[in-house]
């Protein structure tokens, strides 16, 4: 049941996203209990009845005959029809009088109004997962779980069961929906649950969830949820946080205090990598301000010092030349240990390197290009840009782009949502119409800024891709985004990428 480390980075990462506020403090797979409950269905089975006794019935639908008459009339010997009349007699679709005519009965004139197909009740026997803690069907397949000596033979840690399961928890509307992966029921063959024991549901346990405790600022009472890879388990995360209230082991003794080694290595990581990228940025702005103090006092070192205040500027001019280059040693320093804990996967982007790392998304791309930006404006969504993407979408790229905020409510509504809308018409008007199907443009209330160049890398951060160029001029303002290469980081941004244009 060992995870990657992918995966608990993964699942880290999206339950920070879903627990805005929190601050993850472990991470730790179970064994999740589910019983396999062996269920008696009544099943409706269709059959067809053959064409002599259809040919029969239709005969004998008109008025009762006796088999030697229904003989003549369908130019069969009487001994023919005996198999065909005992298959009318034994499903009730005929009935013989004492004189031996036949005559038709009820149920047999429905079958010969559905064309000669009946249906007949039979004893079928199903087993499903039912999880004990939400009391509902589980939607997996049973031979998938483990049995509960293999749990203990290798130490995994095991939730605690709950009751077993009750005739009344089973909805018929479950069992059709689970039966669709079940082979030789049909769904809408299944009429009743004939019967269920307690004692035909068995113990086994599903290993594919692992569980977030989180912690939010000033509080000690830790939230738990459950996820299965990247998937939040809303409903088990319900049970599983009512089964912790309720005093229960539901976090496994080394992870009581945080010391459980597999934590420490893959939790401490992470919020190491935020620590350095939070470092360079802030060591990155210092510089910055340095640089405007040593720009405020150049005058000053040409010129022969005269006044206290020359002296004063020559003075600040020194120590912040010291200081900038003190913090750009540190800034190496950090960007350095980022390279080797990341092997270069993930590094931090400075606001004039967005718009060439932009076009080279956009040249690069070969199967599918996400653009999710605020705003957009013709600065950055410009000539260059538009002929890029569409010679994207001509070699066979398909290309999202997200946008809106402020375009619905708000002063200035009206002229964003114009802005944007123009700059798109203009793009759409240079696509061909063997393309214009790979263009995907969502329009929604959204802050973020992110990129997603196939499954190569992403970019996030608080850079607007398409309405800002980040050139070093006069109107340059200082954005900083994280660049990644890391399968877990983009998996994480394209599923947010599929809810934006779900």
């Amino acid at each position: 049941m060992t995870k990657s480390r992918n995966e608990i980075v993964t699942a880290m990462a999206r339950a920070e996203r879903q627990f805005p506020g929190y601050e993850v403090d472990a991470c730790y797979p179970v064994c999740w209990p589910v019983y396999a409950a062996r269920l008696t269905l009544t099943v409706l089975a269709e059959h067809e009845v053959s064409t002599v006794a259809r040919y029969i019935l239709r005969l004998v639908g008109s008025e009762p005959r006796q088999p030697a008459e229904l003989g003549r009339l369908l130019g069969l010997p009487e001994k023919f029809l005996a198999g065909a009349t005992a298959e009318l007699l034994g499903g009730e679709l005929a009935a013989q009088r004492p004189d031996l005519y036949l005559e038709i009965t009820r149920k047999g004139r429905e079958v010969l109004a559905n064309g000669g197909r009946s249906w007949s009740p039979r004893r079928e026997y199903m087993q499903v997962p039912f999880d004990p803690l939400t009391r509902q069907l589980l939607d997996i397949d049973t031979t998938g779980l483990l049995y509960s000596d293999k749990v203990q033979k290798d130490g995994l840690f095991a939730l605690p069961a709950g009751d077993k399961p009750r005739l009344s928890e089973f909805h018929i509307e479950a069992i059709r929906h689970y039966a669709h992966a079940e082979e030789g029921i049909k769904p809408e063959e299944i009429t009743e649950i004939a019967e269920f024991h307690s004692q035909d549901a068995r113990l086994r346990y599903r290993e594919d969830v692992m569980v977030i405790r989180l912690v939010a600022s000033g509080s000690d009472q830790p939230t738990l949820a459950a996820f299965r890879g990247r998937e939040y388990l809303k409903e088990e995360s319900i049970a599983l946080q009512r089964l912790g209230d309720s005093g229960a082991t539901v976090v496994p003794e080394e992870y009581w205090d945080n010391s459980g080694e597999s934590w420490r290595l893959s939790g401490s990581a992470t919020s190491h990598e935020r620590s350095i990228l939070s470092a360079i940025r802030d060591s990155d702005f210092a510089v910055s301000a340095a640089d405007h103090v040593i720009a405020g006092t150049l005058a000053s070192q040409y010129e022969t010092l005269k006044t206290p205040e020359q002296y004063q500027d020559r003075l600040v001019h020194s120590r912040a030349q010291a200081k900038k280059a003190e913090l750009e040693s540190l800034r190496a320093e950090k960007e350095q240990q980022l390279k080797e804990l990341t092997g270069d996967a993930l590094r931090l982007i400075k606001t004039e390197e967005h718009r060439p790392l932009l076009l080279q998304a956009v040249d690069s791309a070969q199967f599918e290009l996400t653009l999710v930006s605020a705003w957009i404006g013709r600065d950055a969504f410009d000539a260059e840009l538009q002929r890029k993407l569409v010679q994207a979408m001509e070699r066979g790229v398909q290309v999202r782009i997200a946008w809106g905020l402020g375009t619905e409510r708000g002063p200035e509504a009206e002229r964003n949502r114009t802005k944007g809308n123009d700059v798109l018409n203009e793009l759409r008007r240079k696509i061909s119409d063997r393309t214009k199907d790979r263009l995907v443009v969502k329009r929604t209330e959204t802050h973020e800024k992110f990129i997603i160049c196939d499954d190569r890398f992403c970019v996030w951060g608080s850079f607007n891709w398409l309405s800002y160029r980040g050139g070093l001029d006069r109107g340059y303002r200082r954005e900083t985004s994280s660049y990644s290469e890391r399968p877990d980081d983009i998996a994480i941004w394209k599923d947010q990428a599929d809810s934006l244009f779900a």
